[in-house]
């Protein structure tokens, strides 16, 4: 027996419609959820970078502050009753004469040098300067020879490296060491090597602000000093460097 054609094509349309609809709703409900998912992305973003919140708030401020640095300044002057300033050798009275025309005390000229000569004079090292300092380096310069300065295109060179070749030099000065007070040496070489700053054997400390300690320089013109160097006249400066101490290895 047939079944009727008409009943079973509605049932079929109303089944359609349900699926279809069914489906519409599914999507709808995900489009939603996407919809509010985004919308919570946007509410957190917008409160972490555009939210004002109000809190008491105070400020205390301290000054004027004033810092002033301190100061690493040494000074040198030649001893042994010498008026000052001059130079610590010097071979006529008339070459140890201050700038005002003070002269040198007879005793302290030197005369010619020769081989076998040493000579020892003091130079006294003061701290100027408002921090505690101490001795790192020395060095001598060589600044003519003869009358021609070390810039002249003519200056001697050979006969200079000659005289510094044969002149030892020794700095020397009283310091506590290991709780004894010694004579140590600050420098013992030639004159050449002290032609190039040298660090110093013993780094003795200078008290700021005025603390005044005797340096030592004796100088000698080795035996085998040539006769190249007779007559010879040159000029000799001495440094002494200082570096401060604290916070400074």
């Amino acid at each position: 027996m047939r079944r009727p054609h008409g009943l079973g094509g509605t049932f079929a349309k109303a089944l359609r419609n349900f699926a279809i609809k069914t489906a519409e709703k599914g999507r709808n409900h995900m489009k939603t959820k996407l919809f509010l998912l985004v919308l919570a992305v946007l509410l957190v973003a917008g409160l972490a970078g555009g939210a004002t919140m109000a809190w008491f708030t105070d400020q205390a401020t301290n000054g004027p502050n004033n810092f002033t640095a301190g100061t690493v300044n040494i000074e040198a002057d030649r001893d042994l009753g010498d008026p000052i300033p001059g130079p610590m050798f010097y071979t006529t009275s008339a070459e140890g004469v201050t700038p005002a025309g003070e002269p040198p005390l007879p005793a302290n000229v030197t005369g010619p040098w020769y081989p076998g000569r040493t000579v020892t004079r003091i130079l006294d090292v003061r701290n100027a300067g408002s921090l505690e300092v101490r001795l790192h380096q020395v060095s001598a310069e060589i600044t003519s020879v003869n009358g021609v300065s070390v810039s002249d295109p003519s200056y001697p060179s050979a006969l200079a490296t000659s005289f510094a070749n044969k002149m030892n030099v020794r700095i020397h000065m009283m310091d506590m060491v290991g709780g004894t007070l010694q004579n140590v040496n600050l420098f013992n070489g030639s004159l050449a090597e002290l032609l190039t700053p040298q660090p110093t054997l013993h780094r003795p400390i200078f008290s700021p602000t005025g603390s005044i300690r005797p340096v030592f320089y004796e100088v000698t013109m080795l035996s085998s000093a040539g006769n190249d160097l007779q007559g010879i006249a040159p000029v000799v400066s001495f440094s002494v460097f200082a570096e401060q101490t604290k916070n400074n290895p």
